[in-house]
């Protein structure tokens, strides 16, 4: 009952909207798991329960949950699909390195219908002037991700960069700018902090929630305040909690959750362990 049609163009990416019959969609990675709802608007606008498919990821035999093979020359090494879970000095070599891949992308790039309405959404709301780089690394991101954000889709990566902007007030312009992007994505503390964000995240959105103030020394209340206020991505999606979470912010807020900030609470009450 939570997947109505707005809350559904909220979460994932529209494929297609048409009067066609078929549609084939040959945008996915073979190794992840894809759900697609499928609506009937009527002329009115109005629109019908869903159906629900999923596409199954095709998985090697013997692969591990959180790697893949990477062949470097002779020697095959594990590389890790997300930084969920990994220590520290291995989260900070790895989104060093899709940082600099992303920042240096110093190229145009070939936005699809999705990409392009997604990047035109995130530079229409940039607060400064962004240089040509800047603009290729956004659409790169938007466009192609990295290996371990690729999972999230273009429009989840977008609402990372939505996130980052409304934490920080700007879209990200450096190495270590994007390093912290590629963080958020993966679930993962970003190294620069808003004390302006985390506080609007305790005052105003964690203090009507959970009806207390956060303990940041208790590790789910400071989970749920910096998810809240960083939009911190799941390393690994639970869709069963975020469909309770969905209806506990109807609950609390008495509406479908709808902006970057809505969105954000609804992933700090599903994974945050939080309670009233």
């Amino acid at each position: 009952s939570y997947l109505d049609y707005e809350t559904v163009k909220n979460l994932g990416e529209i494929i297609y909207e048409g009067s066609g019959e078929s549609c084939e969609d040959n945008e996915g990675a073979p190794n992840l798991t894809y759900y697609y709802a499928i609506f009937v608007l009527d002329k009115n606008n109005r629109a019908s329960e869903p159906v629900i498919i999923q596409k199954q990821a095709i998985a090697g035999p013997n692969e591990p949950a959180n790697t893949s093979p990477i062949n470097n020359g002779d020697q095959i090494d594990a590389q890790p699909k997300n930084l969920g879970g990994l220590p520290s000095s291995q989260v900070e070599e790895i989104s060093r390195e899709e940082a600099r891949e992303i920042f240096g992308h110093n190229q145009y790039v070939s936005l699809d219908d999705v990409s392009r309405r997604l990047y035109t959404l995130i530079i229409g709301q940039a607060p400064h002037s962004l240089s040509e780089q800047d603009k290729y690394a956004i659409a790169y991101f938007i466009k192609e991700g990295t290996y371990t954000t690729i999972i999230l889709g273009a429009g989840e990566r977008a609402g990372v960069l939505n996130s980052y902007l409304s934490a920080f007030g700007k879209l990200p312009q450096a190495e270590a700018e994007w390093q912290d992007i590629v963080k958020i994505a993966n679930g993962r503390w970003p190294a620069a902090r808003s004390d302006n964000a985390e506080s609007k995240a305790k005052h105003n959105y964690f203090a009507v929630v959970y009806k207390r103030k956060p303990d940041m020394v208790d590790p789910h209340d400071n989970a749920a305040v910096t998810v809240i206020a960083y939009g911190l991505r799941p390393a690994q999606r639970n869709l069963d909690s975020e469909r309770a979470a969905i209806s506990i912010f109807k609950a609390i807020f008495k509406y479908a959750p709808i902006s970057a900030i809505d969105w954000d609470i609804v992933r700090a009450i599903a994974y945050s362990g939080a309670i009233r």
